[in-house]
């Protein structure tokens, strides 16, 4: 994996655990109505009960696994709606967002997203890389926008959508247009141009989870 920044995210093993589940449930690589049981992870994950049962019980709070009949936790049916408004909401929030760091960027900031921007075209073909960095994009436009209570907001929310690196992992045609809606997004910014940064952020998340369902229905995936 390539270089990124000094800067270390951390992440428990229980997050790992429901990020690997989340991807397998978001994608339809797992049915509907399959159990999750607990051993099974646990061979899988080469970990103990406790992190596995914490990422169940993250991933039943998020709406992916109900209980049967026996309390063991099963893949719940997947909805568009469950989909496409997680990534419409983050985009709300994101575009926010935007819309304030292109009112208050700094020259600074501005080369710093730049500089950032510059590295992601540099990993394209390595979506782990470009994941992680995709992932700073984002973080550091919603840092610059100076609102302690928009990170919480979107902090939450994205808890229920795969990670970065796992979307562009499954879809690696979108790698070349992440980079060229950033490259719009940081003009827009840079520009003081707030309602075109906004417009611009909205539309690159929810198009995201707009593609995620088609490629649902392609694949024959059940969706209510």
């Amino acid at each position: 994996m390539a270089a990124t920044d000094d800067r270390v995210h951390r992440t428990s093993l229980s997050a790992q655990i429901a990020d690997a589940l989340r991807a397998d449930i978001v994608f339809g690589r797992v049915e509907p109505g399959t159990r999750m049981g607990q051993q099974q992870l646990c061979e899988r994950f080469g970990t103990s009960r406790m992190p596995v049962r914490d990422a169940l019980r993250e991933l039943t709070y998020e709406g992916l696994l109900t209980p049967d009949k026996g309390g063991h936790a099963v893949v719940a049916k997947m909805s568009r709606s469950y989909i496409e408004d997680s990534y419409v909401i983050d985009g709300i929030l994101q575009g926010l967002a935007a819309q304030r760091t292109a009112g208050s960027a700094t020259p600074e900031q501005i080369a710093e997203l730049r500089a950032l921007h510059e590295r992601m075209l540099e990993v394209e073909d390595n979506p782990v890389a470009l994941g992680e960095l995709n992932r700073q994009f984002h973080d550091l436009i919603v840092g610059f926008a100076g609102s302690r209570k928009l990170e919480v907001a979107l902090r939450a929310i994205s808890m229920s959508m795969p990670t970065n690196a796992s979307f562009l992992t499954q879809f690696p045609e979108w790698r070349k247009r992440v980079g060229a809606e950033h490259e719009a997004i940081i003009a827009a910014i840079e520009g003081g141009d707030g309602d075109r940064a906004d417009e611009l952020m909205r539309e690159h998340v929810a198009a995201a989870g707009r593609h995620l369902t088609r490629y649902l229905r392609e694949h024959d995936v059940p969706l209510d």
